[in-house]
C-alpha cells in the first residue's frame, strides 16, 4: 500500500462511524412462525453454475423472510464466499442495498475477504444509485481505496447531498495522492459549496482552482449556479474574473445576470452588465429589455423604464404585446391612466390585439382611479373579443368596487359569476368579506363565510380579523366565530 492510500484510509476511517446496518435495517421483516422452505430451493447445488446460483439466491432474497437463517441448510455445498458469485450476485440483484445486505451477512458468517474488483463494483453500485450515506459507511467499516474514477464519483455524489465538508476532503486527498481532478469533478464541489451556501469555501476553491485550470464552462455554469441560490452579486464578482481572464460566458449568462438585478432592485450593477454586454458584442434582446423595464416600473422608476422603451423602437427593436403590458402596467400603478391609454392605441395601431393580460392591467387601472364605467367598458370589451370572464378578470372588478366601498355593486357581480359558470375561489370571498366589514355590513359578511367555509375553503388573517372587529363592535363574542386561519 502506498503512502498516498493510507492517508486516504487514515482521513476516511477516522470520520464518526454510521452504523452500517443502519440504510438496510428496513429491508427484512419479522417472518411467520410456520414460515415453510419452497422445494425447488432445497435441490442439489453442484448442476448450478454461479450465474445461475445467482438469480436463484436473488429470487430469495426478495421473497423469503429470514432467508439468511436458511441460505446455508438449503445449499450446505455451495460456496458463498467465492467473489466470482458474489459479482455475479450483484449483477442480478436490483435492489444494490440487499446485495449490501448480503455482502454484510458474507463478512459475519464466513472468513471472506472481499477482493478489490467485488469492493469496487459494490461501491460503484452504491453510488450510482446514489445511496451517498450508505457508500460512506461500507467506504469507513472496509476501509478500502476505491478507484480514482469511483472517488471522484464519491466527490460528485456528496456534492449534489449537501455534504460539502466531506466531498472537500475527498476532493483534497485525491489530489494528495497524485490524481488531477477532472473538470466534472471540480464544478461539483463548487456548486455544492454553492447549493449549502458555503461561499467561503466556494471563493477559496474557486482561487486555487484557477490558477491551474481556467474553464469558461465552469465560469458559466457557475454563474448561473449562483444566481439561481439568489447570490447575484458573488455571480457578478465571478463575471468579472472571468472578463479579466478573456472569457466571456455568452449573452444568456448576461442575461441572467440582468434578470437577477431587476429582481433585487439593483440598477446600477443592472446597468453596468448591459453596458458590459453590449461592448462584448451581444447586443440584448427584447426579453432582456422587457425584464429591465418590469423592473424599473417595479422600483416606481417609470420614467426611466420609459426612456428604455422609447429608445428601443430607435435602435430597431420591435416590442411586442407582452413589453407594451409591462409598460402600460407601470404607467397604470403611478396612476398615469392617459401615458397608458397612449400606449393602447400606439399597440393596436401597430396590429397588436390586446389579451386578457393587458385588458385586465386597464381595467385595474381605472379600477384604482374609481373610473367604474371605463373599467366596465374595458371588461365587455374583453369578453366581446373572445376572453371569456374568468376568474381573475372577475376578482379584479370586485376588488375594485370593494376598494371604494362599493361592495353590493360588487356582489351584484359575484351573482353573475355562477351565471356565468366562473367558479369563485378564495380571493373572491376574502375579498367580499372584508368589502362588507368595512361597511359594517356583518351579517353579509357572515352569509359569505359560511358559504366559504361550506366550499372547504379558509378565511385569511385579514378577514379573521375584519370580522372580529365587527363582531366587537356589534357587542358579540368573536369566539364564535370558530375559524381555521388560512
Amino acid at each position: 500500500m502506498s503512502r498516498g492510500q493510507s492517508y486516504f484510509i487514515s482521513l476516511i476511517r477516522n470520520r464518526t462511524r454510521q452504523n452500517p446496518n443502519t440504510q438496510i435495517r428496513t429491508l427484512t421483516v419479522e417472518s411467520r412462525d410456520n414460515e415453510s422452505k419452497p422445494e425447488e430451493f432445497k435441490s442439489a447445488t453442484s448442476a448450478l453454475s454461479n450465474t445461475e446460483m445467482a438469480k436463484t439466491v436473488s429470487t430469495i432474497m426478495r421473497e423469503r423472510q429470514r432467508w439468511q437463517q436458511t441460505l446455508v441448510s438449503d445449499f450446505p455445498s455451495f460456496n458463498f464466499a467465492d467473489p466470482l458469485f458474489f459479482r455475479e450476485l450483484l449483477k442480478s440483484q436490483n435492489n444494490v442495498l440487499l446485495s449490501l445486505w448480503f455482502f454484510r451477512w458474507l463478512c459475519s458468517n464466513y472468513d471472506y475477504k472481499p477482493d478489490p474488483l467485488s469492493l469496487n463494483l459494490l461501491f460503484g453500485a452504491l453510488l450510482d444509485t446514489n445511496a451517498v450515506k450508505a457508500a460512506k459507511s461500507f467506504l469507513d467499516t472496509t476501509g478500502f481505496n476505491p478507484e480514482p474514477t469511483l472517488l471522484e464519483l464519491y466527490v460528485k455524489c456528496l456534492s449534489e447531498e449537501e455534504l460539502v465538508d466531506e466531498a472537500i476532503q475527498v476532493y483534497n486527498v485525491l489530489k494528495e495522492i497524485g490524481i488531477v481532478p477532472s473538470t466534472a469533478t471540480c464544478n461539483s464541489v463548487l456548486l455544492g459549496c454553492v447549493k449549502a451556501r458555503k461561499l467561503d469555501c466556494f471563493w477559496e476553491l474557486y482561487q486555487e482552482m484557477i490558477e491551474s485550470d481556467v474553464d469558461l464552462e465552469r465560469i458559466r455554469g457557475l454563474i448561473q449556479a449562483l444566481c439561481d441560490g439568489g447570490e447575484v452579486l458573488e455571480s457578478y464578482e465571478l463575471l468579472k474574473q472571468g472578463l479579466k481572464q478573456g472569457l466571456d460566458p455568452g449573452h444568456d449568462v448576461y442575461a441572467k445576470l440582468i434578470s437577477g438585478f431587476c429582481q433585487i432592485g439593483n440598477y446600477t450593477c443592472m446597468s453596468e452588465i448591459l453596458h458590459t454586454m453590449i461592448a462584448w458584442n451581444h447586443l440584448p434582446n427584447i426579453y432582456t429589455y422587457q425584464e429591465i423595464i418590469k423592473g424599473l416600473c417595479k422600483e416606481k422608476k417609470q420614467l426611466e423604464a420609459y426612456r428604455i422603451f422609447k429608445s428601443l423602437k430607435e435602435k430597431g427593436y420591435a416590442p411586442n404585446r407582452v413589453v407594451y403590458t409591462t409598460m402600460m402596467h407601470g404607467f397604470c400603478m403611478m396612476g398615469w391612466l392617459g401615458s397608458a391609454r397612449k400606449l393602447w392605441f400606439e399597440m393596436i395601431k401597430k396590429g397588436m390585439r390586446p389579451n386578457e393580460f393587458t385588458y385586465n392591467v386597464m381595467i385595474h387601472g381605472h379600477l384604482k382611479r374609481g373610473e367604474f364605467v371605463v373599467a366596465r367598458g374595458f371588461y365587455s370589451e374583453m369578453c366581446r373579443n373572445g376572453y371569456g370572464e374568468t376568474t381573475v378578470s372577475c376578482n379584479t372588478m370586485i376588488t375594485g368596487y370593494c376598494s371604494h366601498g362599493k361592495s353590493d355593486e360588487a356582489f351584484e357581480f359575484f351573482k353573475k359569476m355562477s351565471e356565468t359558470g366562473v367558479t369563485p375561489d378564495a380571493i373572491t370571498y376574502n375579498t367580499l368579506i372584508q368589502g362588507f366589514c368595512k361597511e359594517n355590513k356583518l351579517e353579509k359578511g357572515m352569509e359569505l363565510l359560511k358559504e366559504l367555509k361550506d366550499l372547504g375553503l379558509k378565511p385569511s388573517g385579514v378577514t379573521y380579523a375584519a370580522l372580529v372587529r365587527n363582531l366587537k363592535v356589534s357587542g358579540s363574542v368573536p369566539t364564535s366565530l370558530n375559524l381555521e386561519i388560512a
